[in-house]
């Protein structure tokens, strides 16, 4: 999908490298080492991504460092793109996107870093009205085939809007942080 989307598999691989971490910064080289690509057309991608605005630059000794623009209106929206085109996102969209109820299925921050700093952090919240037994089964098998242990949170619609009112903590860490909303919208969180 994102082949047709964009035409450049250059830009392709330098956007996916920096959506794998959006806290990252390269430079030119750099890319061109980890990419295997010509280092010509790496620097033009760098250069039209930065015109955009989707990446910034700063100069560091004799090197020019490019770093993901946070700002920019469609950076979360290309790092959710690219999670769900990746080997891990289409695993976790394989197996739960057949269970029925899945309003929201949101994959957190600590997921995606791998690192938990509090004792409240969860790997993936789900909201609806699915069947946890069901979504249990879904979650040991993504578990087994991931090699890792995924901390859930799976809640009906109504107790996920009082758990908003009464600022509950796996929700405050799961919904403040870097998030990908693997199924559903973001105005279903709202």
């Amino acid at each position: 999908m994102l082949k047709s989307l964009f035409i450049s598999k250059v830009r392709i691989r330098v956007l996916a490298k920096y959506m794998e971490d959006v806290n990252k910064s390269y430079h030119v080289r750099g890319l061109v080492r980890e990419l295997g690509e010509e280092i010509n057309a790496v620097r033009r991608e760098l250069l039209s991504l930065k015109r955009v605005g989707l990446l910034t630059s700063k100069k560091d000794g004799n090197k020019i460092m490019y770093t993901i623009n946070k700002d920019c209106s469609i950076v979360w929206d290309l790092r959710s793109m690219f999670f769900k085109q990746s080997e891990t996102g289409k695993i976790l969209y394989d197996k739960l996107f057949p269970i029925e109820g899945i309003k929201v299925a949101l994959v957190t921050e600590a997921f995606l870093k791998n690192k938990y700093p509090e004792k409240t952090d969860i790997d993936m919240l789900f909201i609806g009205d699915m069947k946890v037994r069901e979504l249990s089964l879904a979650v040991s098998a993504l578990e087994k085939e991931m090699e890792r242990v995924i901390k859930f949170a799976a809640m009906k619609v109504e107790d996920f809007e009082f758990g908003k009112k009464k600022r509950d903590p796996i929700l405050i860490n799961a919904l403040g942080g870097d998030k990908v909303i693997l199924l559903g919208r973001d105005s279903d969180l709202i």
